[in-house]
């Protein structure tokens, strides 16, 4: 039994995404959202530049919103339980 708590733990703390990687991924995020505002037109520093990395993170979150919503069934204005939905 003791094995198996081991082994649970180790698969379970393996899985888990390092402050490393997060930080690697918010770093890709900025520099991506950069690249996109300034392909755009946008001049770094200047109050529309700011205005374009805004809406980039607002759609994301909107995006990250719409996901969870779906996958948790509650999308089409009804809730969705394992068996059952109303």
């Amino acid at each position: 039994m003791k094995k198996y708590f081991i082994l649970t733990m180790v698969l379970f703390l393996s899985s888990c995404a390092s402050q490393l990687e997060l930080e690697e991924r918010a770093a890709l995020r900025d520099k991506v959202d950069q690249e996109e505002c300034v392909s755009l037109g946008f001049i770094e520093g200047t109050e529309a530049y700011g205005g374009c990395r805004l809406t980039l993170k607002s759609i994301r979150a909107q995006n990250k919103t719409t996901d969870a919503i779906r996958r948790n069934g509650l999308d089409n204005n009804r809730f969705c339980n394992r068996f059952y939905c109303w």
